[in-house]
């Protein structure tokens, strides 16, 4: 089936033609909280732009033991007027009975499944492979799936081993980039002060205080380096109490829109230590549409956007010294750090949102026709 070159605008919405009538359902939080997956469908807009996309939030403020219940028959009620279901669960706990149910509706009422895994925690992987109960679970729903898509090979090969024998699309996410306007490489070779920039919910295992530990070392002997901390989390005040006793670190706290574009066009490097169980961050994705050089860690599908000294760093382990390290040899060569720069901006049209979005909306399509 081809594509409709017809737009038409009507209440604010941009809508795409379609040559047939199949009907989407797309889980979502609440979209004006902070969070990844808010993140990627705020920028995507699916239901902006194709009128047989739906969005069926999470959240509501009633209690969970009401909410959630409730959620299940509104669910069910429109189910009936739905072809296919798009979930977007992570694998931990709190996601995984909740969701669990989710997919197993969609495929008791057949309807086609979609699932769109966004964050992948190990040690919850490995307690399903140990549960009888928690294997029964994860195979009556998530691997019923029509389709699975994943955010790097490595989880792709993990949903294999947990028993997934349906198609998986590996995809990318995505990140804003309406407020460019020319996508110029990054230059420090004037630069007397180089912004480190760490932005992520504020948690301990994101690395915000490696981060702090490594800029430390950096500055030991001369302030070469400011590192910029944006974000909010459970970290937050221990966080500013830390600023107010150590010189070189600016606190800009949560930032979007325009603000988070000032931010990332006046940063040098971003810098995220994290030993989260990430899927593949937003913030490493927005960083590399700036041209900012990345040094991070080789977890979730980092690994497959970031390619050692191609377009920044991945180091296993968690010492401030080797961070230290690497962003020096990054800033001691200003033709290295150029090229970085030029390297991200050229990988980052890979996955502009406009591209996202196509690919997303294909899986659909061979979904649903069964391809």
């Amino acid at each position: 089936m081809g594509w409709s070159p017809c737009k038409i605008y009507k209440e604010k919405r941009y809508y795409l033609l379609k040559p047939f009538e199949m009907k989407v359902l797309i889980t979502v939080p609440n979209l004006k909280l902070p969070g990844g997956v808010t993140a990627l469908f705020n920028i995507l807009k699916m239901e902006m732009y194709y009128s047989n996309i739906s969005l069926f939030i999470l959240h509501s403020k009633l209690p969970s033991i009401l909410r959630i219940p409730l959620k299940y028959i509104e669910f069910i009620l429109i189910l009936k007027h739905v072809d296919l279901v798009h979930l977007n669960p992570s694998l931990n706990r709190k996601s995984f009975y909740r969701d669990a149910i989710f997919a197993w509706l969609t495929i008791f009422f057949s309807r086609k499944l979609i699932v769109y895994w966004h964050g992948w925690d190990e040690d919850y992987e490995s307690k399903i492979s140990k549960s009888r109960l928690l294997n029964f679970i994860i195979k009556h729903s998530f691997l019923k799936a029509h389709a699975s898509i994943v955010l790097g090979s490595v989880f792709e090969n993990k949903l294999k081993g947990l028993g997934y024998r349906n198609k998986v699309y590996i995809e990318t996410n995505t990140a804003e980039n309406k407020y460019i306007v020319d996508k110029l490489h990054k230059n420090i070779s004037k630069v007397d002060l180089i912004r480190l920039l760490f932005l992520s919910r504020l948690e301990i295992e994101k690395g915000v205080y490696i981060a702090i530990e490594t800029l430390k070392l950096l500055n030991k002997h001369k302030k070469r380096f400011i590192l910029v901390i944006a974000g909010t989390g459970n970290e937050e005040e221990n966080i500013k109490h830390l600023i107010a006793q150590n010189d070189g670190i600016e606190w800009v706290g949560y930032v979007t829109g325009l603000s988070k574009h000032n931010l990332l066009m006046t940063s040098h490097i971003m810098f995220f230590p994290s030993y989260y169980p990430e899927g593949l961050p937003l913030t490493l994705l927005e960083a590399m549409i700036y041209g900012l050089p990345i040094v991070s860690r080789p977890v979730g599908g980092i690994p497959d956007i970031i390619i050692n000294e191609e377009n920044g760093y991945l180091i296993e382990n968690l010492e401030p010294n080797d961070y230290a390290e690497k962003i020096d040899t990054i800033v001691n060569k200003p033709g290295v750090y150029t090229q970085m720069s030029k390297n991200n901006i050229e990988k980052s049209m890979l996955f502009s949102p406009e591209l996202v979005r196509e690919r997303i909306y294909n899986f659909y399509e061979s979904v649903y026709h069964g391809e």
